[in-house]
């Protein structure tokens, strides 16, 4: 009978911290799995010498005959993997010695759940740890919330997860490059399927010295946007969802920002997309809790109170918005020092 889990490294490369990631694996607590290892026509040929070289009988080598990307070759490994539950585990990462046991515990003991994550140290390209990450998943409005502001609830390098939940929404998709994590998540959420994260640090998440491009990270940026919006766009017209993606990503370069007018707006979409939320994925009274507590630790509670103070002139109404909302005051002292460097200017000029 083959094993209900399978953990998966898809590999480019890799040296010279696949071997710390295969050995961790290898060394986990948990021992009856199968370790699926994809190069993904690596051009280091060392690479395969590596793998080649541990001979336990839970690796499973497979070569792609041509470069395939992340996202593709980890479709190529859903189609081909038979396990209840995959654990996945990038090239250059460390998973802790419980990783599996406890990840797999969790998932055992809560059906509801399709994917999970752990907390994560991050280590240098040494090893050293140079910070951590932790949080929680409480429900399903707590793995909504994030995603309509732009945020992804979940740390892929620790993700463990259902196969067939995985499948069901299609696996990754590589036309959202650089944010196919935050895409699959995404679609999880839409779908109805839950997430969690297990309170324990479980995986070190390395981060190479070598900086990525302000191009990669600018089209990351742009990818985000794009799907926070698709998101947002399930539930409203295409209109609200530009004006609240923009909104909620605390974007204050639009000229409306400082408006009555446009609040007001902002308070009619949001209304709108709470209703149409709660109806479309049957929320019960907690996960809307949840949800609304997400939103008003993103943006204040200026928007939520509009109604108790929206009878005030633009004068007094604006201030009292942003005494609400205190996320907005840096582009609101932005805006103020920018008039306040023209005025320099023009005093300067008249002396």
């Amino acid at each position: 009978m083959s094993s209900i889990v399978t953990v998966l490294t898809t590999v480019y490369n890799g040296l010279p911290y696949l071997k710390e990631a295969i050995e961790s694996t290898l060394n986990q607590t948990y021992q009856d799995f199968e370790y699926l290892i994809i190069d993904d026509a690596s051009p280091d040929k060392e690479v395969i010498d590596l793998i080649q070289s541990y001979k336990d009988p839970r690796i499973r080598l497979i070569v792609n005959e041509s470069n395939l990307g992340v996202s593709e070759t980890i479709n190529k490994a859903l189609s081909i993997i038979d396990s209840q539950y995959i654990v996945r585990l990038d090239q250059d990462d460390v998973s802790l010695p419980s990783r599996v046991q406890k990840q797999i515990g969790y998932l055992e003991r809560n059906p509801e759940i399709s994917i999970v994550c752990s907390w994560e140290h991050t280590i240098d390209s040494e090893g050293r740890r140079i910070r951590s990450w932790k949080k929680e998943i409480k429900d399903y409005g707590e793995f909504l919330g994030p995603i309509l502001l732009g945020i992804c609830p979940i740390w892929h390098p620790s993700i463990a997860f259902r196969s067939k939940d995985m499948i069901s929404v299609g696996g990754f998709n590589s036309k959202y490059i650089r944010a196919e994590d935050f895409e699959v998540t995404t679609r999880l959420a839409l779908n109805r399927l839950s997430a969690g994260i297990v309170p324990e640090y479980l995986l070190l998440q390395r981060e190479h010295n070598q900086r990525q491009s302000i191009e990669f990270d600018n089209k990351q940026i742009d990818m985000t946007h794009r799907i926070q919006f698709e998101a947002i766009n399930n539930f409203v017209n295409e209109a609200e969802s530009n004006r609240l993606a923009t909104f909620l990503r605390l974007n204050n370069t639009s000229k409306n920002k400082f408006n009555k007018n446009y609040l007001l707006l902002i308070s009619r979409d949001m209304s709108n997309l709470f209703k149409n939320i709660s109806i479309k994925q049957n929320l019960n009274l907690e996960e809307i809790r949840s949800l609304k507590r997400i939103f008003i630790k993103r943006i204040g509670f200026g928007i939520q109170f509009i109604k108790a103070y929206k009878f005030l002139p633009s004068f007094l109404f604006i201030p009292f918005f942003y005494l609400l909302s205190p996320f907005f005051f840096k582009g609101l002292r932005k805006k103020l020092a920018s008039i306040y460097n023209v005025l320099q200017e023009i005093r300067i000029k008249k002396e």
